[in-house]
């Protein structure tokens, strides 16, 4: 993990700031649990401009200054404060009970107003992948045979051309 915050730093320094944020994008995929990932990726975001989308990420954050505030109105009053619509946009797909007090009462806050208004609260399972684990596509008869005969038409081809022309050939000069 610290060799992808040094490649994060380096990306900030070169002026990569959009590969930064997909590699804290990916990394929140991989830790939702750790707030300072979200923390991080909402100040790239508010230092290039964009409070909504700074708001978005500072939003389970407690907020500590009147910057943070002031991206997570900003956020709230685009998305009209619909606890649907924010859930559906932050994907939080950690686990609420690691989370500090402050975070799990915004969630709670914002799963309430959406089944207040929607009947529906909108829930993200964990990306679960196993590494190494697929399973092959399994060949049927068919597409054997298919390929096979499509290698054959592709070989049986410039024979058939050649064929024909020495057919065309000699209907034009022998006969």
């Amino acid at each position: 993990m610290g060799n992808m915050f040094y490649r994060i730093e380096q990306d900030l320094k070169d002026g990569r700031k959009k590969k930064a944020c997909d590699r804290l994008r990916n990394m929140i995929n991989q830790f939702p649990d750790d707030i300072s990932l979200r923390e991080k990726l909402a100040q790239i975001y508010y230092d290039s401009g964009f409070k909504d989308e700074a708001g978005k990420f500072w939003i389970l954050s407690e907020p500590q200054n009147f910057e943070m505030k002031e991206a997570v109105e900003i956020y709230r009053n685009s998305l009209s404060n619909s606890g649907n619509a924010i859930l559906k946009d932050i994907v939080f797909r950690g686990d609420k009970n690691r989370l500090s007090e402050h975070s799990k009462n915004i969630l709670n806050e914002l799963e309430s107003d959406s089944f207040k208004r929607t009947k529906h609260v909108p829930d993200f399972k964990p990306k679960k992948r196993e590494k190494g684990n697929y399973a092959e596509s399994k060949d049927n008869f068919f597409s054997r045979v298919g390929f096979l005969l499509l290698i054959g038409g592709i070989i049986l081809l410039p024979f058939l051309g050649i064929v024909k022309l020495y057919e065309l050939l000699d209907s034009l000069f022998f006969k």
